[in-house]
């Protein structure tokens, strides 16, 4: 699956606006509406995009209209469209770190949607539903501005493969009135936008901006006008920038939104009303939403920030545990456990059930499946106890069975196919030895990805990774499953050297270096923390040296990578495996780089070919050799946070180290080239890591 379909509900499902404190319908796009001339597909998306740029709750900018993709509610209808079992992705891992956020009761993780449509068919497609989102339009012809349920606008997407072509259309404009307010201009037909303004709350809830109820003044002495008074949207330039003002036709009150981007603007918005319109509902009225209102464009970046968590699929054991089975039993969906209700049951099961299901437990005898069916429903004590969760902040939890597999491969099988997961270790270059302790080729590895909420206006960093600041997906606020997606593809793994990574960085923690960055953290985690957040430790969330000197020749890689594996550095992505020695976890050291595809045939095979010894070398010192010698240098080289800067980044910048966001898990914090590599007077006081490695003269 490459795409999946979008669909857009009628215009009447979409202005269905609930009262305060009720649960609205959940629109079926596949209803129709009762204009059967327009088709509900308005687009498509990557798989990708529903969990990462164009999710549950964010504003998806089609080439002439809006939509907000729906909640789960809503998907339920295209299930069952469908007909048949929703496609499943089966990762017990993922499974278990998605209920530690949302709950136990989330059983499945589903795949979106999807049946194509097919070319000289006359089938439906089926995919994700969407509400038309903002409500209100305004004319390209003659700025009027209304919402859909007064159909001033009519909706038009009658060409079946042209769903680029879905918009809304004003007819019988006349254009711009006159300064006498005349329209002369022939009437004919134009095209009406999104209204680009909205408000939010920091609670997570989206509303329209209140055109209406503003213009006319009730934040203070309210002007009296008719009932739906007639609005226009008018744009102008000046040598201030854009101009919009908010005008009522009928009683000629006007208002520049300018208003509102000034010092305590704001306060003119009204409470938020606790608004999420892809449920739909609102808060109730014996518990309305306190959140901070603010005003907010159509596409903001600040309007939507996806809470996704990522896996990698490990491969099995050669020897399976008693614990693994267990965990395995978990990850099946609910309604199958509950069918096994005999020993009998189970080898009727495992003889007729689904495959994909039932694979998951080839070689494990009946007597300790059984077992584990048990101790899944809890009728029996497990055999060990399970490991402990994490406790507060702990970023490397997933990280750390991913490390475990990758760094003990006589325990875990080197090919997996059921897992989609094959690695061979690769001999290190004899130059790279001092300090690269093992190069291991990913063949295949197999990605795994969930949605399970979002924020608005600041992302779930900014404020300590409250769960309880991430926005429901379902009515109920409880989901029963989630969105997941599966990605495949290739990579290269490193491991360095444990006793020269830990020397090494025991001299950092001492240097006025290290010093002045985490000096400059504390800043910047007090500055940009949001204020509605809980107070975050500067100390437990920066990174340690390792992170910074491994994270920074990871970026160094990719950008050389680019050059050779035939893919752009956008499609390589990092995963850092770097913390110290802490109660409980050994240290680690490690950088894997990856390109994944949601397609079912994975990548092409140009990046693994990089890991074979003579490459991996020529990249490793190509890369380094590059890195010595900055177009912004000597500015680059000697940059170091000072005084009251707060950046998170050292001898790091657009010209010599930094990478797209999809690349960086760290959106460009955390990267310093002294760290890695010695930059002449730029060094400081600080030994580089790969200060053994020869590399020739910048």
């Amino acid at each position: 699956m490459t795409e999946t379909n979008i669909f857009a509900t009628s215009a009447a499902d979409a202005v269905a606006d609930p009262g305060v404190g009720i649960a609205g319908d959940v629109a079926d796009p596949y209803a129709g509406g009762g204009e059967p001339k327009n088709r509900a597909r308005v687009g498509s998306i990557r798989p990708n995009a529903m969990l990462f740029t164009s999710g549950i709750g964010a504003t998806v900018d089609l080439p002439q209209i809006a939509v907000m993709p729906q909640g789960i509610d809503s998907w339920d209808k295209a299930y069952a469209r469908l007909g048949g079992e929703p496609p499943l992705v089966l990762v017990p891992r993922l499974l278990e770190a998605v209920r530690r956020q949302l709950g136990n009761q989330v059983g499945e993780l589903r795949q979106p949607p999807w049946l194509p449509d097919e070319l000289g068919g006359d089938t439906t497609p089926i995919g994700i539903p969407t509400r038309i989102f903002p409500q209100w339009l305004r004319c390209t012809g003659c700025d009027l501005l209304a919402p859909v349920a007064a159909n001033a606008f009519e909706f038009e997407n009658t060409r079946k493969h042209r769903p680029d072509l879905a918009r809304f259309i004003h007819r019988g404009c006349k254009g711009r009135p006159n300064k006498q307010g005349q329209s002369t201009q022939k009437a004919r037909a134009r095209v009406a936008v999104p209204a680009r303004y909205l408000i939010a709350c920091t609670n997570g809830h989206l509303d329209e901006f209140p055109y209406v109820d503003w213009v006319h003044g009730a934040d203070k002495h309210r002007q009296e006008c008719v009932a739906q008074p007639k609005m226009r949207m008018l744009e102008w330039r000046s040598n201030l920038g854009p101009q919009v003002s908010i005008q009522c036709v009928n009683c000629k009150a006007r208002r520049n939104v300018a208003e509102l981007t000034r010092a305590g603007g704001e306060d003119s918005l009204p409470n938020c009303r606790g608004r999420h319109p892809h449920l739909p509902s609102y808060a109730s009225a014996d518990n309305p939403c306190t959140g901070e209102v603010r005003l907010m464009l159509l596409g903001a970046a600040n309007q939507w920030f996806p809470a996704t968590v990522s896996v990698l699929v490990l491969p099995s054991r050669k020897e399976p545990q008693p614990a693994d089975i267990v965990t395995e039993v978990l990850g099946l969906p609910p309604a199958q456990l509950a069918d096994l209700q005999s020993p009998d049951d189970m080898k009727a099961w495992r003889k007729f059930g689904l495959k994909a299901m039932t694979g998951k437990f080839d070689g494990v005898s009946d007597e300790d499946l059984w077992t584990a069916i048990q101790i899944a429903r809890g009728d029996i004590p497990p055999v060990a106890p399970a490991p402990a969760s994490p406790v507060g902040y702990d970023p490397n939890y997933l990280l750390a069975p991913e490390w475990e597999s990758l760094t003990h491969p006589t325990e875990f099988l080197a090919e997996d196919p059921r897992n989609g997961f094959k690695v061979h270790p690769v001999p290190v270059a004899s130059s790279l030895g001092p300090i690269l302790g093992e190069v291991v080729a990913v063949d295949r590895i197999r990605k795994a990805n969930a949605f399970i909420g979002f924020t608005r206006i600041d992302a779930l960093d900014r404020v300590g990774d409250d769960a309880t600041r991430i926005a429901p997906i379902a009515l109920s606020g409880k989901p029963t499953w989630v969105p997941a997606t599966e990605d495949r593809g290739e990579g290269v793994f490193l491991r360095f050297d444990e006793q020269r990574v830990e020397a090494w960085e025991a001299g950092v923690l001492t240097s006025d270096v290290w010093a002045a960055h985490c000096a400059a953290h504390e800043r910047n985690l007090a500055r940009r923390q949001s204020r509605t957040a809980v107070v975050l430790d500067a100390d437990e969330r920066m990174p340690p040296p390792r992170y910074w000197a491994l994270h920074t020749l990871s970026h160094l890689l990719i950008r050389e990578m680019a050059m050779s594996s035939g893919y752009g550095s956008a499609s390589l992505s990092e995963r850092l495996y770097a913390w110290r020695a802490s109660e409980g976890r050994a240290p680690a050291a490690g950088i894997l780089i990856t390109t994944t595809s949601p397609d079912s045939e994975g990548t092409l095979g140009g990046l693994v070919d990089l890991a074979r010894t003579e490459r991996l070398e020529g990249v490793m010192l190509d890369g380094l050799h590059r890195a010595q010698r900055c177009s912004s240098d000597p500015i680059c080289a000697h940059r170091v946070p000072k005084g009251q800067e707060d950046f998170l980044h050292g001898a790091a910048c657009h010209f010599c180290a930094f990478l797209s966001e999809t690349s960086c898990e760290r959106a460009n914090r955390f990267l310093d080239r002294r760290f890695v590599l010695g930059l002449h007077g730029g060094s400081l006081d600080v030994k580089a890591l790969l200060a053994g490695v020869t590399v020739s003269a910048g």
